[in-house]
């Protein structure tokens, strides 16, 4: 790895270096269908001998189906289902000036809170910065007040920043606590220029009590970074508040869904060799022996086929379907995994057999994985008002609650129908217990009669051999109707 030059403030850190790469597999996987195509030989590389036109198909003939981002919106409804609540002792300026308009951008608190906490799990950590106006003198040599802030109606705002634009942070532990000493933020801005706009990169510098802004200049045909301005914040801490779903360590995380969206690149590569065999496999070849492979072969529905030869023969070589089979299977066992993924979250883990009503118990405890989550969620948005409050000079700013309760639901059942319907279809799991799961899991009504169903199934599959009977005189009652087959080609 190169050395890192001390004098540039876009070095970035070791543990930004170490979780780009997850970050870019999560950024690749939520992009869908699109963005898997475009990385290309990252998720299916080329194979050797492969012509790159062979490559290309292959690559635009999968379609993704993503479990990861279903399952990411699934896990972060959950706790917003229901507006989150405030604390008796929730400050009523914050309420009324803060919580509507959380971003100066229009959204409620409750929406920027969303997206936080969306970015947080589908990436393991992300930021929300407590950002103020840079504002100068109120006159020239007076400083402004807080009471000309709030004439003016100047007040603190909430700006959720993604994980991949924090290049750089460092902190010390001051009195037990870990305190922020440095944070660098990339920024994309852009410019109309004519008719055109332009896109450049800044990077704001935070430091306790204090703001510098960095942006590239030219100078004699070098770019180099310089510092543009800077601010001071009147605040004795850097006003950043970091939500961790799943810690590893200062600015370090493992994104929830990382696994699940490696099993859903493995389904995107499945997908394609499935999709690349089916090709293959609709498009028997036509071969033959003692014809004259001098001559041009004409092909087509009002073309005869003939040889000098009396013994040459035209016929098909086609796939026997065996490896169809197999690259069907795997992706049904794939989506069985992906789908039953989700749904851990949302239980406890408990050992020994455990009824229908038992896993429902163990989903609305507020042990489970993504219920933890969201307490650790809530402590950072208590931050995040304290940090508010620091800015407009409030003592108690209050705290928040979000919905922790819920039971086995859509997500939940899906997971289970999915094992339960590859469990039978793989013959591990007789149709009586089969139909018994679904009875279980109210897919079936609380009255299905297992004997009257076997009836009407008996009387369907008469009926149905009563018609080939028909069709088929020499077929008797009882036998199987014989495959189709297709008449051989001359």
């Amino acid at each position: 790895m190169a050395e890192k030059d001390s004098k540039d403030p876009s070095s970035t850190s070791e543990e930004y270096d170490r979780m780009a790469p997850r970050w870019k597999v999560m950024n690749d996987v939520l992009g869908g269908t699109e963005t898997m195509r475009e990385a290309r030989n990252t998720y299916i590389p080329q194979y050797p001998e492969e012509t790159a036109d062979l490559h290309e198909m292959r690559i635009k003939g999968a379609t993704l189906m993503n479990t990861t981002e279903k399952t990411l919106n699934t896990l972060v409804g959950k706790p917003f289902s229901e507006m989150p609540g405030l604390s008796e002792d929730f400050s009523p300026e914050i309420e009324e000036k803060i919580l509507p308009d959380a971003d100066l951008l229009g959204n409620s608190w409750d929406v920027v809170c969303r997206h936080w906490f969306r970015s947080g799990i589908g990436k393991g950590l992300a930021h929300l910065l407590v950002d103020f106006p840079v504002l100068g003198a109120k006159e020239e040599g007076v400083a402004r007040t807080l009471e000309d802030d709030r004439q003016e109606g100047v007040r603190p705002y909430w700006v959720v920043v993604d994980p991949e634009s924090v290049i750089f942070a460092s902190s010390e532990i001051v009195n037990g606590e870990e305190v922020l000493t440095q944070v660098r933020i990339k920024e994309t801005v852009t410019k109309q220029v004519g008719f055109v706009n332009v896109t450049s990169q800044r990077i704001k510098v935070l430091y306790p009590g204090r703001v510098e802004l960095w942006e590239p200049v030219k100078v004699k045909g070098k770019t180099s970074w310089q510092k543009t301005s800077d601010w001071v914040t009147g605040m004795d801490r850097i006003p950043m508040v970091t939500f961790y779903s799943r810690k590893e360590g200062f600015m370090l995380a493992k994104p929830p869904l990382l696994d699940l969206a490696y099993l859903n690149i493995a389904h995107w590569q499945s997908c394609a060799d499935q999709r690349n065999i089916l090709r293959v496999a609709r498009f028997p070849i036509l071969a033959c022996t003692g014809a004259d492979n001098g001559k041009n072969v004409v092909l087509g529905p009002f073309q005869v086929l003939s040889s000098e030869d009396s013994a040459s023969k035209f016929y098909y070589v086609e796939h026997t379907g065996v490896a169809i089979a197999a690259g069907r299977q795997d992706l049904q066992d794939l989506e069985a995994q992906m789908s039953s993924y989700g749904a851990e979250f949302l239980k406890t883990k408990q050992t020994g057999n455990q009824t229908a009503t038992g896993r429902a118990l163990d989903a609305s405890e507020e042990s489970s994985d993504l219920a933890s989550m969201v307490h650790i969620f809530e402590d950072a948005v208590a931050q995040v008002l304290d940090l508010t409050g620091e800015w407009m000079k409030i003592e108690a700013a209050g705290t928040v609650n979000f919905n922790t309760e819920w039971g086995i639901d859509d997500l939940t059942n899906q997971a289970d129908l999915q094992v339960l319907q590859g469990a039978r279809a793989v013959g591990d799991l007789s149709r009586k217990q089969f139909l018994t799961a679904l009875k279980e899991r109210d897919v079936l009504p609380s009255d299905f009669d297992f004997e009257a169903n076997d009836t009407e199934l008996a009387g369907e599959q008469a009926d149905f051999l009563k018609t080939q009977t028909d069709l088929e005189p020499d077929l008797k009652p009882g036998d199987k109707p014989p495959a189709k087959t297709e008449p051989a080609p001359a």
